[in-house]
């Protein structure tokens, strides 16, 4: 999705855009990441590559698929490990001396766990630059421009 809006300010390579808010608004998948989602206007941190200045007009590009398959990512995993680690922990009981609903509900939790980590970690560092909306062109200068 692409939309319009005002650079209020500069934080580290992160510019906060002031947008206003359609009706579009209401299925818009970066909505949890505006702050005025039930205003007017929101303000959504985007990356500054073309380095806009407050005042600045831009045009903002926001990367609706890559939420998307980031939910899928985020569900699936836990779903599969939760799964994995129940029929884990069932079939070990045996081995660890203990019930197989206690042993299913251990691995359960471990698997949710692992998952957890792995997605954390995952996010934190390879892909957590791909989710923020992008400045994609000034439209308009403002009269921070030298």
């Amino acid at each position: 999705m692409d939309d319009t809006g005002l650079v209020i300010s500069l934080q580290n390579k992160l510019a906060n855009v002031e947008v206003q808010c359609f009706s579009a608004c209401k299925n818009c998948a970066a909505q949890n990441l505006c702050l005025g989602q039930s205003q007017s206007k929101g303000h959504v941190s985007a990356k500054n590559p073309l380095h806009a200045q407050p005042g600045d007009t831009v045009s903002l590009h926001i990367p609706e698929t890559m939420y998307n398959k980031s939910l899928i990512l985020v569900f699936g995993t836990s779903l599969s490990a939760a799964l994995l680690g129940m029929a884990v922990g069932y079939f070990s009981a045996p081995v660890l001396s203990l019930s197989s609903p206690a042993s299913g509900l251990l691995g359960l939790f471990l698997g949710l766990l692992a998952a957890g980590f792995w997605l954390f970690h995952f996010f934190r560092k390879k892909h957590n630059d791909r989710l923020f909306p992008v400045i994609t062109a000034i439209t308009h200068k403002g009269g921070h421009h030298g």
